[in-house]
């Protein structure tokens, strides 16, 4: 009774902290007309928000639509990103493609493919794109570092400018002095410059007659070689945090071992048992065959199917359903493993018998067991490893193994056939 109630609570316990990190976790997050105190963390496949925010906002998705006005700070990344409104703090925003219609308070980071901004930052601004264009409304109050392979620059810089680029297009005012590499500059009619203008190129600059460039211009030849090493990119100085912190992963990881341990308990509960059982009576050996088989064996069986499969027309349909097969066996292995020791050291401590709520909650002990590791990464590492070898070795013996286990079977609600037990 002592290690139910142990099991249950801390079960409990972990679970609740895991749904309190993880805010908004799935394929497609809509959130609009919020009004949140405090921070909105999401991960997606695609998330559209809109909506107030009075705190941090982090969004991690493949496409981001987002309408919002934060009172914090605001971190986006994605394939898509599309942003407008107003962020009190800082703003880190990096994409494939991303367009930019937002009020930053703080410093903004920004990086992708091809970058778009429109509107007044409070503090610097820091880019590295394939494409930078800066609308000729916005604002820029302090030092801009720019790089990209074509960046164009309108609207109001209240301070010092540097850019690296291929091709550099120059209108609007800068009250600071700029520093340009790029093969080409163009500083297009009615620009005014407040400082000096320093440009390094294979080339001078197109200056327009009627551009006001105060401090005069300084050019110096030079080869302009776009290649994105550190030193080139570092010019920009990103600081681009987007990407949630390791914390948020592990509770995802969990999560998703978790609910394909359910899952599998809930579809084929006698096949788990008899999973579990195999590797009590050999758990030695069933870790030597599951480190045969992850994941060389798996590889090599992957590819014999597949070429067999191959020799028929029928057989080609079939390919990609074996191909998430082996996925799936390959995904299972952890968490099966994970009930396997579960089960080996509630038998040691005198439960003989482990129902299904019991190995759920054994699931979740050692999956944040595992976890907690991670303080020292090569340990949580091989702790995933040998509770996967456990999982294929033990489900190998499951499926291919004599169906008469002995007295053991009856403890854990009879035999099933290897079919069960896949």
């Amino acid at each position: 009774m002592f290690i139910r109630t142990l099991l249950l609570a801390a079960g409990l316990a972990v679970a609740s902290g895991v749904t309190a990190g993880a805010q908004q976790f799935g394929g497609h997050v809509e959130l609009t007309n919020i009004d949140r105190d405090g921070n909105l963390d999401i991960i997606a496949g695609s998330a559209e928000v809109s909506g107030v925010v009075r705190g941090d906002v982090e969004i991690f998705a493949g496409s981001i639509e987002a309408q919002l006005d934060v009172s914090g700070d605001t971190h986006l990344a994605g394939g898509n990103v599309e942003i407008a409104g107003r962020t009190g703090g800082d703003a880190e925003i990096g994409g494939g493609a991303v367009d930019v219609m937002m009020d930053i308070g703080g410093d903004a980071d920004m990086g992708g493919g091809f970058v778009n901004y429109s509107g007044t930052i409070g503090g610097g601004l820091d880019v590295a794109a394939g494409r930078f264009v800066m609308s000729g409304t916005s604002v820029v109050t302090r030092e801009a570092d720019i790089s990209g392979k074509e960046v164009i620059l309108s609207g109001r810089f209240l301070s010092n400018v540097e850019v690296f680029a291929e091709e550099v297009v120059i209108s609007g005012q800068i009250n600071g002095d700029v520093d340009i590499e790029a093969a080409r500059l163009i500083v297009e009619p009615g620009t005014v410059i407040n400082g000096r203008l320093q440009h390094r190129g294979p080339v001078e600059a197109e200056i327009a007659s009627d551009a006001t460039i105060v401090g005069g211009v300084e050019y110096v030849f030079s080869d302009v070689d776009i290649e994105w090493d550190r030193a080139h990119f570092n010019l920009a100085d990103l600081d681009l945090d987007i990407v949630p912190a390791t914390p948020f992963f592990i509770a995802a990881g969990i999560a998703f071992d978790f609910i394909l341990g359910v899952l599998a308990l809930l579809l084929m509960p006698r096949g788990v048992a008899r999973v579990s059982r195999k590797f009590r009576q050999r758990p030695m050996l069933s870790a030597l065959v599951g480190l045969f088989l992850f994941p060389m064996g798996w590889i090599m069986l992957l590819v014999a199917g597949i070429v067999l499969l191959a020799i028929t027309l029928v057989g080609v349909i079939l390919i990609p359903f074996w191909i998430t097969f082996a996925l799936l066996v390959l995904m299972l292995a952890y968490p099966l493993g994970a009930i396997a020791i579960s089960d080996f050291f509630l038998e040691r401590t005198g439960v003989r018998k482990s129902g299904t709520g019991m190995r759920v909650l054994g699931l979740l002990i050692v999956l944040i067991l595992v976890a907690a590791l991670w303080v020292v990464p090569p340990l949580a590492v091989i702790a995933g490893i040998i509770l996967s070898w456990i999982g294929l070795g033990a489900w190998t013996f499951a499926a291919f193994g004599r169906k008469d286990d002995g007295p053991a079977a009856a403890s854990d609600g009879g035999a099933a056939s290897p079919a069960a037990a896949v």
